[in-house]
């Protein structure tokens, strides 16, 4: 589809050139003769007319292809989001992310503009340099190649200084965010003015490095040529050439000149396309998504979930956080795991849901491997509830936050459902003192629950999905023992099978 497009547009712009240059060949030809008549003008105008329709095929393509790559772009990400490793974001931090996430709208801008306008800069050229070598002979061809090795030079330095200023930025931006996160505790633990680690100096720095070689770029390389080829022009008129080459000549060079512009713009656009895609190729997915065939439902002496031998060491760390754990859950069983603070539970747990992959040992769900089972469908079938700092709250109605993972937009039998649940687990009350109930607003900037409500939440929305095993990482943390001993007798009933962690 893409390439289609691409090759449409190309043809479309070619002949949009074509046509127009074409058009002005006739008139100015007739002009320079003294011969206007109106078959020159009805010629001039025909050319002029197709060009004009040819312009309007290539702006609709443009836009259609912008539209296709833009939702395609959109889409990976989207995946790629979801599917981040927890620990991954951990080290990442929110500013890099939120940086990161920030460049898809001006990677999606420059890609298509930039990339457009560069091949449509270089048919341009092509079309412009055949009638300058035509009208001023094969030296100008070759200043004008002299011109875009330049032009490349300029551009290989202009992309090299654009990722150090795109790396520092991030940077930057990363620490915007954890003094925004932390600003009641900066501002009675630091002074009114805490010196700064010379961040912004450098991004100023590199931010104006950045601009001179765009300018350079830009600028420099389009006029360079002007000049060049108004010496080729006044040497041409020295020799005695007759009006009709001069200004044949004349039209060339200025015609140049445009699509030179055009041209070192458009690879300009390219180059900063690249630089954001290198910030944002941490997001999008390293491998295939797709799930593998369903596992049965349940066989005979097979385990429901089963660990067998599983360790798992976090990037960049020599020691193993668990080693050697053996683990076997049969359909309907009730299981408490304790342990002190450290000691690996959460790692099991996000090992169990499909969030973590084993350095060792193998996990098996039904006998069936994750690889066999499929990311989605053992995510879909384990479901891991983390500890409530490590869940969220999205901003949106309270019926999308319980249903999200059931389905979207909710039916009147998730509705119920959902409303059922949440009063089981005694979040009635709450229910009935916000004033659109399931539709009201909840979040950063919404209602404001509290942290047993926000846990009773996400124990609601785990329940709602009606998993096969359901593991619950310190959940009722928050809970007083009344709403405790509430909560864990519903996540009993409702709970196909059941895996509790706490301390």
């Amino acid at each position: 589809m893409i390439r289609v497009l691409v090759v449409a547009f190309a043809v479309c712009h070619a002949a949009q050139y074509g046509l127009f240059l074409g058009s002005w060949l006739v008139l100015g030809g007739a002009a320079l003769d003294g011969d206007v008549t109106g078959r020159s003008i009805a010629l001039w105008a025909a050319a002029l007319a197709g060009s004009l329709l040819c312009r309007a095929a290539a702006v609709r393509l443009q836009g259609e292809l912008a539209t296709v790559i833009g939702r395609r772009l959109r889409g990976r990400l989207l995946r790629g989001a979801l599917a981040l490793n927890e620990s991954h974001v951990r080290r990442e931090g929110t500013g890099h992310l939120l940086g990161r996430v920030l460049e898809a709208e001006s990677l999606e801008d420059l890609a298509v503009g930039g990339a457009l306008a560069g091949l449509a800069g270089g048919l341009e050229l092509v079309l412009a340099g055949v009638l300058l070598t035509a009208a001023l002979g094969p030296v100008a061809g070759l200043l004008l190649a002299a011109w875009l090795v330049v032009a490349a030079v300029l551009l290989r330095r202009y992309e090299q200084r654009r990722r150090r200023w795109s790396a520092v930025r991030l940077a930057l931006g990363n620490t915007l965010a954890e003094q925004v996160a932390g600003h009641r505790t900066r501002a009675v633990q630091q002074p009114d003015d805490p010196p700064g680690d010379g961040t912004h100096d450098l991004y100023a720095t590199l931010a104006r490095r950045m601009d001179r070689s765009w300018t350079a770029l830009t600028a420099l390389v389009p006029r360079g040529w002007a000049l060049t080829g108004v010496v080729l022009l006044a040497a041409r008129a020295a020799q005695g050439a007759d009006r009709v080459s001069v200004a044949a000549a004349a039209g060339g060079v200025l015609f140049t000149f445009g699509a030179l512009g055009r041209l070192v713009g458009g690879l300009a656009g390219v180059a900063d396309a690249r630089c954001a895609w290198d910030a944002l190729r941490p997001l999008l997915p390293s491998g295939s998504t797709e799930d593998g065939p369903l596992c049965p439902d349940g066989t005979d002496g097979v385990p429901l979930l089963e660990a067998d031998d599983v360790g798992y060491t976090y990037p960049g760390r020599e020691r193993p956080v668990l080693q050697q754990v053996t683990l076997r859950v049969d359909a309907g069983d009730r299981i408490l795991l304790e342990g002190a603070s450290g000691s690996g539970k959460s790692t099991l747990a996000g090992l169990l849901g499909g969030q973590r992959v084993p350095s060792s040992g193998v996990l098996r769900l039904h006998g069936a491997t994750p690889a066999e089972v499929g990311a989605a469908g053992w995510r879909g079938r384990v479901l891991t509830v983390p500890q409530p700092d490590h869940n969220h709250l999205m901003l949106g109605p309270l019926a999308l936050n319980l249903l999200i993972g059931r389905g979207w937009p909710a039916t009147p039998g998730d509705l119920a459902d959902a409303d059922a649940v949440c009063r089981a687990l005694g979040l009635g009350d709450l229910l009935d003192r916000m004033p659109s109930g399931l539709a009201q607003i909840v979040g950063e900037t919404g209602w404001q629950l509290s942290h047993g409500e926000r846990s009773l939440v996400f124990l609601a929305r785990a329940l709602l999905q009606e998993p096969e095993v359901l593991v619950l990482d310190e959940t009722f943390g928050a809970l007083d023992p009344h709403t405790l001993e509430r909560a864990l007798a519903v996540a009993r009933e409702r709970a196909r099978t059941l895996l509790v962690i706490r301390q």
